[in-house]
């Protein structure tokens, strides 16, 4: 029924790369102070973790997640409620190891000069056609230059880091040939492996290098002193972690502060449906649905527990809301034309599939015009 956590921690292993891409928001509200901004004794509802100390507000993070959504809305043209609570998961993630990079760079004393900087500045501005596009491109993007040259800062700082923590990694002899071998299934030798070996090392000091990064920043979580503040947050971990029976009860104190968040009740659900009790997971989304009888795939997940509960007329009602209000999501119709004809009538699949036709007109339609008035402005 869901998708989202696999694993207690996702895959060995934090993606380095995407962290690297991340301290270009994450950090730089780090090192401008816009997420270690309060002593947490002050403001206990404003700070969501602390990290050795160092509390994240719960206005940075927020904000981080805001711009997630946008960016899978963007990457799929829809937000899963089932994948709300990954994507928060995720996002803490990056704004914990971001914290604890950021530490190990002030403790390494890494500096970047201003040289640096202005060096890889005019790398990026020189990108563009002009000096004014480059400045527009940063206005449309709400970043003025001394922010961005911070944020240059960041990234360069946490490069420096990075290669330091790389500097002594190295490959032997042997795993070149293992590899050659493996791959090839001919002896490491003559001139067909020559002419292979520098790929093959290449690509091997790139997997140590990740797997030295990986293995570092993973000592550095062991170590630190994490403190979650917020209950949903929690929660995820606890998901994270197959504590199913202490991630609902963390779900209902965050339900208790904010009872009109229908994807704490989802959340809920995916606790329940991972340790296997549909009736408990289908009473969640039933509470989620009716906070937002419009959004249709929370309809759509009331459905598919209706249908594994073999309620198939409730379930049939549910797929037919989901239509309701599916819009224009074809992708969602000709699944919901899929389920139906599982659990439905021979009405309902033909009403199904003549919405569905009906939208693959009005689409084509809307395309049309759109390539009309493109070429109208060539």
């Amino acid at each position: 029924m869901f998708r989202g956590f696999r694993g207690k921690k996702g895959a060995r292993a934090t993606k380095i790369l995407v962290i690297v891409l991340a301290i270009a928001f994450v950090g730089g509200l780090l090192y401008t102070g816009s997420v270690v901004i309060r002593d947490p004794s002050q403001d206990a509802y404003g700070v969501i973790a602390i990290v050795n100390g160092k509390p994240i507000s719960r206005e940075a993070f927020e904000q981080g997640y805001r711009s997630a959504l946008l960016a899978e809305y963007e990457y799929t043209g829809r937000v899963l409620p089932e994948t709300v609570g990954p994507i928060r998961a995720s996002l803490l993630d990056q704004f914990i190891n971001t914290a604890l990079i950021t530490e190990a760079a002030e403790k390494e004393r890494i500096r970047v000069s201003s040289k640096e900087i202005d060096a890889e500045f005019k790398l990026q501005e020189e990108a563009f056609p002009s000096k004014d596009a480059f400045r527009d491109a940063l206005a449309a993007n709400n970043v003025t230059v001394a922010q961005f040259k911070s944020l240059i800062k960041n990234r360069l700082t946490i490069q420096k880091l990075f290669a330091q923590v790389q500097a002594g990694v190295t490959i032997s002899e042997d795993e070149v040939k293992k590899a050659y071998a493996d791959e090839t299934e001919k002896p490491a030798e003559g001139e067909e492996f020559e002419e292979k070996r520098p790929e093959i090392e290449a690509r091997l000091m790139q997997e140590a290098q990740q797997d030295a990064l990986s293995n570092w920043l993973e000592g550095l979580r062991s170590e630190a002193k994490i403190e979650l503040r917020d209950a949903e947050l929690r929660a995820l971990v606890k998901i994270q972690e197959e504590d199913y029976d202490e991630a609902v009860l963390e779900y209902k104190s965050a339900i208790a502060l904010d009872p009109e968040n229908a994807y704490l009740h989802v959340g809920v659900a995916q606790a329940h449906i991972a340790k296997d009790d549909l009736e408990q997971a289908t009473e969640a989304l039933k509470s989620a649905a009716h906070l937002r009888p419009e959004d249709p795939y929370i309809r759509l997940l009331l459905g598919l527990a209706y249908r594994d509960g073999e309620d198939h007329e409730l379930a049939t009602d549910e797929f037919k809301a989901a239509s309701e209000y599916g819009g224009l999501d074809i992708l969602l119709h000709v699944r919901l034309e899929s389920l139906l004809k599982t659990v439905g009538s021979d009405e309902d699949v033909r009403n199904q599939q003549a919405k569905i036709e009906e939208i693959r007109d009005l689409l084509e339609k809307r395309d049309s015009a759109i390539n009309l008035e493109e070429q109208a402005d060539d």
